[in-house]
């Protein structure tokens, strides 16, 4: 190789190095300039987004959890009344319960106390000697009268009476003349509603033309007892006016019973 050639192979070489290393710089301050001229405030504006988006980020909702929680909430708020609801019937409860047992008790002291208070006992023991009490207060229209016969003025005739006719006014109260239990109650038509009192020993008493019994068969009731209300006069009756009709009978046989009246 000559000389002249290895200066031109220098000169070559030199060249391509300026070239290469003039390439570098050109794309160097290329590079340079485009990072310089690209602008701050989007990439910024985007930071400031994200971190904006981060702090100002909503928590995400599930509805169907909230759903589970009203189902939830409301579930509770019903046991929750349920349960004040069950406690003020159990209250009411015990408060019913309480005041029933407080009745069973005043109830069982009454009929404590009733027991051991004996009813007195009512004696029908009527005798020869006894005394009635006048069953009302009255004028006599029709006496007693078997041995012979007295006037009747509705039926306009003279017979027999097997009692006593006792004047009073409708409503007036009939009370027992004695001791006695009553055997029959019947409608006659003579003397209305009638009633017959066993007072012992064969002695009977009949009351007639009465209304509003307060009495019934089989019931012993004491002298005084009100036995009912005198009624309106039958037919047989309708003359004389409103009275009652008292008689008496020892084993079946009319007696008169003004003896046995004070």
């Amino acid at each position: 190789m000559t000389k002249r050639t290895k200066l031109i192979r220098l000169v070559v070489n030199s060249v391509l190095l300026v070239a290469i290393v003039a390439l570098a710089v050109t794309v160097y301050q290329a590079g340079t300039q485009r990072n310089e001229n690209e602008p701050i405030t989007p990439q910024l504006a985007s930071e400031d987004s994200g971190r904006g988006a981060i702090e100002t980020k909503e928590p995400m909702v599930d509805a169907g959890t909230d759903d589970v929680e009203a189902d939830v909430k409301e579930e509770k708020t019903a046991k929750a009344e349920k349960k004040k609801k069950s406690k003020k019937e159990e209250a009411v409860e015990e408060t019913a319960q309480a005041e029933a047992a407080e009745e069973d008790v005043e109830s069982t002291d009454a009929a404590a106390v009733a027991e051991s208070v004996e009813a007195p006992v009512v004696e029908t023991n009527f005798t020869e000697e006894s005394l009635m009490n006048w069953p009302l207060e009255g004028q006599i229209l029709l006496d007693y009268s078997m041995d012979h016969t007295i006037y009747h003025p509705t039926l306009d005739q003279y017979k027999c009476s097997k009692g006593i006719a006792i004047q009073s006014s409708v409503g007036s109260p009939v009370t027992a003349a004695a001791n006695g239990t009553v055997t029959a109650i019947e409608d006659a038509a003579d003397t209305g509603t009638t009633v017959v009192m066993d007072m012992g020993n064969g002695y009977e008493c009949v009351y007639g033309q009465l209304k509003d019994l307060n009495i019934e068969i089989g019931q012993t009731v004491g002298q005084g007892t009100i036995l009912g209300y005198v009624n309106e006069p039958t037919k047989y009756f309708t003359k004389e006016g409103s009275n009652l009709y008292f008689s008496m009978s020892k084993d079946g046989a009319p007696i008169d019973p003004i003896q046995y009246l004070p």
